[in-house]
């Protein structure tokens, strides 16, 4: 278990830049990530928009489509948090 959770910390560690130096790295880090958040809230969006439209119609989806709203979900909490990390302040 401690080597799963040391796996872990040094997943995050690398996916907040934690240990990179040169601030020419970071920028486009940032912009890349602003761009996955708010393509990410459009799939959301359009996940929203597709169930209303399976209600009116009385089409029931299968449950892959439930599944693909959970991991998308999951993604924009992991895509959150790690542009929360990076464009706050670090504390020394």
């Amino acid at each position: 278990m401690r080597k799963l959770n040391k796996l872990a910390d040094l997943c995050w560690e690398a996916l907040t830049l934690q240990h990179v130096p040169h601030k020419e790295v970071v920028i486009p880090y940032l912009l890349f990530f602003i761009l996955t958040f708010i393509f990410e809230l459009f799939l959301s969006l359009l996940f929203i928009f597709s169930f209303f439209i399976f209600n009116h119609f009385g089409y029931k989806p299968n449950y892959q489509y439930y599944i693909s709203g959970g991991i998308l979900i999951l993604m924009l909490i992991v895509t959150g948090s790690a542009g929360t990390v990076l464009l706050l302040p670090k504390k020394q």
